[in-house]
């Protein structure tokens, strides 16, 4: 079984900072495009940048098959393509605060089988 989930559709999400140094701020939601689900982090494209830094926890809400997802991570690591006024970056779970929804994505793989191979020329025409 592959670690990931591909669609062939892309699914949008809402992203905010939640927490920056240990305090709760309440930020704007801005909607991203997940590319990759994977078992232990989300890989998703946006038009704005965020901060790489161990110190801000994001919040993603998403809506997969009508379950309502909301995660908790941060953001370490830019995949960002230097000929596109988009960002790609690589969001990695905080796995006490939502194992739920750890173990739902885990489950939509079995289903799903891994992904699918379509999906890379979805995420081309991002």
């Amino acid at each position: 079984m592959k670690n990931s989930i591909i669609y062939e559709q892309p699914l949008l999400g809402k992203i905010s900072i939640h927490q920056v140094n240990g305090n709760i701020v309440n930020s704007k939601l801005s909607t991203i495009v997940l590319l990759e689900i994977k078992t232990k982090s989300i890989v998703f494209v946006s038009q704005l940048k965020f901060p790489l830094s161990e110190s801000v926890i994001y919040q993603i809400d998403t809506k997969i098959s009508d379950n309502e997802i909301q995660l908790f991570g941060l953001i370490l690591k830019s995949v960002s393509n230097v000929h596109s006024n988009s960002h790609h970056y690589q969001f990695d779970y905080i796995m006490e605060n939502e194992p739920s929804a750890i173990t739902y994505f885990s489950e939509l793989q079995t289903v799903l089988g891994g992904g699918n191979k379509n999906a890379n020329k979805a995420n081309k025409e991002i």
